[in-house]
């Protein structure tokens, strides 16, 4: 078993990112093994800079690949979220409905004021469903 080793901060790393495509390359590599661009090193923050975004891009990629593999698309969960709160608005609506109408037939101040308060959640719910920030 190998044991994990700290990473000092002048660690050479075993990899080069491609500043073409972000692929990651061995270090001997003179050429990207995915666009085949020529790997050379700079310097500068801005090359820092780009790597970075480089990195995140490529790991995001990589996520969205292994999402797709795995049979799961992130696009139905805004909806299903938005389904959730949909119903749960609704029925909130519809319980504060019931406690207000029950609260005025029996003259009844806190069944009155328990169903105003489902109302105004249920209608703010339902508010944060159709309208957008």
């Amino acid at each position: 078993m190998s044991k994990k080793e700290p990473i000092s901060l002048h660690h050479k790393p075993d990899t080069r990112l491609c500043l073409n495509c972000g692929f990651p390359n061995r270090a001997s590599d003179k050429l990207c093994m995915y666009c085949k661009t020529s790997l050379f090193e700079e310097a500068s923050l801005l090359s820092w800079i780009r790597q970075t975004y480089l990195i995140l891009r490529w790991r995001w990629q990589l996520k969205e690949r292994r999402d797709k593999a795995n049979g799961f698309s992130q696009s139905y969960l805004p909806i299903l979220k938005n389904l959730g709160y949909f119903v749960v608005g609704l029925l909130l609506f519809v319980v504060g409905l019931y406690f207000v109408s029950t609260g005025l037939t029996d003259s009844s101040f806190s069944s009155g004021l328990i169903g105003m308060l489902f109302l105004f959640y249920g209608f703010f719910t339902l508010k944060s469903v159709f309208i957008s920030k």
